[in-house]
């Protein structure tokens, strides 16, 4: 019918609206916390500008698969509350439009959200959470290798620097390098400045107007040579400090072949020691999340849409706190199934689906109970 489509498109337009709106509000809050919380360390460390880009473009992706499910359900809860207090249900009522007018352009929202929390749950996620521990380690790196009036040993080099400033230019600069036993030679310059490189994992310090001093050899103890320079390049690998490289070590950093590949060599026997999750439960279920979650859209709407209607009469502010309780719910849920999982009680598989089962029955409880709310 042509009013039924019609009405589809006013309520997605509506619910749309709301949901921008919640989903802008949570987004800022959710990416306000997880920077506050993030950059004290790094800004400490010297943080650039460049850098606040990056952990945005990777905070950011984070924040949205974690926001939508909720900003959905608030957003189809305000939509609903808005038209029962304009009169527009109980006018859908009166044209004889059941509930399925409002549920169906509802739910097929829900399942294009769900949609798209699948696609950033499963392809998008785990990148960011891997450029962020690459960014990490490079700001760490920048910060910790040299501190200024404080000598660093790396290696077999010594490095000390008067000042350094957050863009990483020194003053005071003094390298003893005593790589090579036949020719050691100390570096002396007024200025210079740092650069951390992470695809070599080494630092580069250029060294303004300085002096080399090259150490006096056996042979001939008594010659001493000096060479001046106005610009010196010198580089110096960390490889070592960094612990390693930059390859995933946590499950929530994997795609999903890593993932499986972790659970086949623990199958194998593999201690799997180079992780810093080496209980094969966690890559089980963290597979397993990937794959429930992105469903909570849906079923928020089979269980937002009964409730609103439910509560048109009876108070729309008692729908929303409904809602809300029933969204906690199903979260605190899926946690509680993590931790029956991780303590053994339950398979990873059962733990986590287990809250998408019970919440969907319930959906399905309310919409057949909410079936003649609306006239047919």
């Amino acid at each position: 019918m042509r009013i039924t489509r019609t009405l589809s498109l006013y309520v997605v337009r509506e619910t749309a609206l709301h949901c921008v709106v919640a989903f802008s509000l949570l987004s800022l809050v959710l990416l306000t916390h997880n920077l506050l919380r993030r950059l004290d360390d790094l800004f400490l460390v010297g943080i650039t500008f460049e850098d606040l880009q990056i952990v945005l473009a990777c905070i950011l992706p984070i924040v949205v698969s974690y926001a939508l499910p909720p900003a959905f359900l608030v957003g189809l809860m305000l939509a609903l509350r808005r038209m029962g207090s304009d009169g527009e249900i109980q006018g859908f009522r009166a044209g004889g439009l059941g509930p399925g007018s409002l549920l169906v352009p509802l739910l097929l929202m829900g399942a294009l959200t769900a949609g798209v929390s699948a696609w950033l749950l499963n392809s998008v996620e785990h990148e960011s959470r891997r450029d962020l521990v690459k960014l990490f380690k490079n700001v760490a790196a920048r910060g910790a290798i040299l501190e200024p009036g404080k000598f660093r040993h790396i290696g077999s080099r010594l490095i000390f620097v008067e000042e350094r400033n957050r863009a990483g230019e020194l003053r005071g600069v003094m390298i003893v390098d005593e790589s090579q036993p036949e020719q050691g030679y100390r570096i002396f310059a007024s200025q210079g400045r740092f650069r951390f490189e992470p695809e070599t994992a080494e630092i580069l310090i250029e060294l303004f107007r300085g002096d080399v001093h090259l150490h006096p050899s056996d042979d001939d103890p008594r010659r001493y040579e000096r060479i001046r320079f106005d610009e010196f390049a010198y580089r110096v690998g960390v490889g070592h400090i960094l612990g390693g490289d930059f390859g995933p070590v946590r499950p929530k950093q994997m795609n999903l072949a890593e993932l499986r590949e972790v659970i086949e060599r623990a199958r194998r026997g593999d201690a799997l020691r180079e992780l810093d999750q080496r209980d094969p439960r966690e890559y089980e279920l963290e597979i397993q999340r990937r794959r429930a979650l992105p469903f909570a859209p849906l079923i928020f709407a089979g269980i937002g849409v009964p409730i609103a209607l439910a509560s048109e009469r009876r108070g729309r502010n008692r729908g929303l706190l409904l809602c809300l309780i029933a969204a906690f719910g199903y979260y605190a849920l899926s946690a509680l199934m993590e931790i029956a999982a991780r303590s053994e009680w339950l398979p990873p598989a059962l733990a986590s689906w287990i809250p998408n089962l019970l919440f969907t029955a319930l959906a399905l409880g309310l919409i057949v109970s909410q079936q003649n709310r609306v006239p047919a």
